[in-house]
Order: structure tokens, then C-alpha cells, then sequence
């Protein structure tokens, strides 16, 4: 039977993030169509009380628990050293990581360590048949977003990261059952060349771009703060999480805690509304799978107007005071009603 594992790390302070379920309903998906598999959830953290319960509900057919305080701040050389030891143990054929700060630094060294080929910021996959064996085919965007290609990774194990937003959650069924088992790991004996000294929490203003389901952006065009005080506002109005490009975040316009690009956040939300940025590849690689991209400036070339769904030309200082007077109306017409 194939075994398709799920890395999932905890922090207890963030409890269970999106991309994690989102990563569970992919592994979900890709169990299902190997057919004779398994799905097992290895659960890293400390303090773990009732998540393993949360992943059997949200897809898991088992959950692997690993509960230990050396665990609690995510340092990179504890979480290999102890997903090599299970993944030794289990032998599974495919380990799936989110592609979050904690996938990026464990799943590339895990890798090395088991002699397991590795593709990362999958987006998709296919089963291919033949020979009397399948082939998982794993699909990842190249060149900066301008394409999209299917990759197969060599050898009994393959690893894969899991883009953000490129599965949809599956609703949790409280009736699903599953089996919940704590594993034995000699956590206290593993090395640790560097260790986490101190967390700084970057103060969290307006909906987190994880979360959001409308974004709206801004670049180089917006041409200082003050155009992102009248983005501010229309984020508000519509609930929407505030971002920036590349230009925007290095000019200190946005924080680059909410930079959307290939070096910044991903994000896939169902509406994304782009605000004097040119659409260079870097942009679109983060900004790229939103369901519905609504594109503003007023340089009627520029690239972003390939992408987009809807696009107006024009200058933004009388776009978006017009756009957000008539959300304005909307949103006060709702309350009346």
C-alpha cells in the first residue's frame, strides 16, 4: 500500500494555519487517486492537545504525534533530525510539506538526508499509468511564472512543498474517524547548531493576506504613503488584506511582511486588486492564481493587463476615490436591509 505523508509542524501560538489544511486536502486528493493508499499526518510541535483530532477530521486517515518541548520553536536542524527518524521508520513513498517558512528550511535538507528527489512550489499533479506502476507527476510554475511545467522526481520516496492556495480546505467532518498514536522519537539527543535566541512579532494591522479573500495592492504607480492611506481605506471598506509589490515594500510604502511576489508572500484569493503595479513576472509569480484580478493603471501597456481579468486605464487618484465612494454606498445599503 502506498503511504503519502503529511509534515505538519504546530506552533500552538498560531494553532492550525491555513496552508497546512490545505496541504492535508492535496495529500488528500493524491491518496485518492494512487488508490490503495494511505494518508498519515506526522504532527511536530509541543503542546499538542486535540490538534491530531483536528487533522483525522480534516482529511487524515492517521495522525503521528510528536509532542515535545525541544519542538516549540521550530528550529530547523530538531524538526529534520526528527522526521528522518520517522521517516526511516515508516517508510513512506511521498512526504508533503506546505510551502511555508518551516517547509522551505526542513523539507530541501530532509531530502539530502533520505537520498529522495524534491520538487517544491507544486501547484498541482497528475497520475500517469503504466509499466503496472503510477507515476506522480508534479506541477510547478518556471520562469518566474511565465509557464508552468510537470516534473517526476527519481527513487522509491519523493518529496514535494505544497504552494499556498493551491488546494482548497476540506470541511472539517466531526464524524471521521481515524487513528491518533504517539510516537517514540529520541527528540533530546538530537544536535542543534543553531537555536532561536529571541521572536519578534511584527505588530499584525488589518486581515492577514493569508486569511484574506480580496486583496488590493500597490506599486511603484501609487508614487508615495499617501496613496496607500487612500488603499487603506478601501481595504477597509471591502475587509480586504493590504499588500504591495517589490518597489512599494523597499520604498517602505507597505511593510514586506505584506509583499506579494516571487520573494514575498503567495497568495490566491478570490478577488486581487492591483493598483499602479506594471505586472513584471516576479509580481504575477505571487499575485498570478487569484480567481479574479482587477488591474489599475494608467499606462494602458503595461503587462499587467495580459493577466488581468478586468482592467481600467486610467489615473488612480480618480479611480479609487470614485471606486470607494460606491463601496461605501454598497456596504450602507446592506446595513439598511
Amino acid at each position: 500500500m502506498t503511504t503519502v505523508l503529511i509534515a505538519c509542524y504546530i506552533d500552538p501560538a498560531e494553532g492550525l494555519e491555513r496552508s497546512l489544511l490545505e496541504t492535508l486536502a492535496g495529500g488528500r486528493q493524491l491518496r485518492d487517486k494512487l488508490g490503495e493508499a494511505s494518508l498519515r499526518a506526522v504532527l511536530l510541535g509541543a503542546d499538542l492537545n486535540g490538534y491530531a483530532e483536528k487533522l483525522i477530521q480534516s482529511g487524515a486517515d492517521e495522525a503521528l504525534v510528536v509532542d515535545h518541548p525541544r519542538l516549540k520553536n521550530a528550529e530547523a536542524d530538531i524538526l529534520v533530525g526528527v522526521l528522518e527518524q520517522v521517516a526511516r521508520r515508516l517508510l513512506p513513498d511521498v512526504i508533503l510539506f506546505p510551502n511555508s517558512l518551516v517547509g522551505e528550511q526542513v523539507a530541501p535538507r530532509l531530502a539530502y538526508r533520505l537520498g529522495a528527489g524534491i520538487i517544491t512550489d507544486c501547484t498541482g499533479f497528475e497520475i500517469k499509468e503504466g509499466a503496472g506502476s503510477k507515476q506522480i507527476r508534479w506541477l510547478r510554475p518556471v520562469y518566474g511564472g511565465k509557464a508552468m511545467a510537470y516534473m517526476v522526481a527519481n527513487g522509491p520516496l519523493q518529496i514535494a512543498t505544497i504552494r499556498s492556495r493551491a488546494f482548497e480546505p476540506l470541511p472539517p467532518d466531526p464524524a471521521r474517524q481515524g487513528r491518533v498514536q504517539p510516537m517514540d522519537i529520541d527528540v533530546d539527543s538530537l544536535p542543534c547548531r543553531v537555536s532561536l535566541v529571541q521572536k519578534i512579532q511584527e505588530a499584525q494591522e488589518g486581515i492577514s493576506l493569508d486569511q484574506a479573500e480580496i486583496v488590493v495592492s500597490g506599486g511603484r504607480g501609487m508614487g508615495g504613503p499617501e496613496g496607500f492611506a487612500e488603499l487603506r481605506k478601501l481595504a477597509d471598506c471591502l475587509k480586504a488584506g493590504l499588500a504591495g509589490s517589490r518597489p512599494a515594500a523597499d520604498s517602505g510604502w507597505v511593510p514586506h511582511s505584506r509583499l506579494v511576489g516571487q520573494t514575498g508572500k503567495i497568495v490566491a484569493p478570490q478577488l486581487y486588486i492591483a493598483v499602479g503595479i506594471s505586472g513584471a513576472p516576479q509580481h504575477m509569480a505571487g499575485a498570478g492564481s487569484s480567481k479574479l484580478i482587477v488591474a489599475i493603471n494608467k499606462d494602458e501597456e503595461a503587462p499587467i493587463f495580459k493577466q488581468a481579468h478586468v482592467g481600467v486605464i486610467g489615473e488612480w487618484q480618480q479611480v479609487i476615490p470614485a471606486f470607494y465612494k460606491a463601496c461605501e454606498r454598497i456596504v450602507e445599503a446592506r446595513k439598511s436591509t
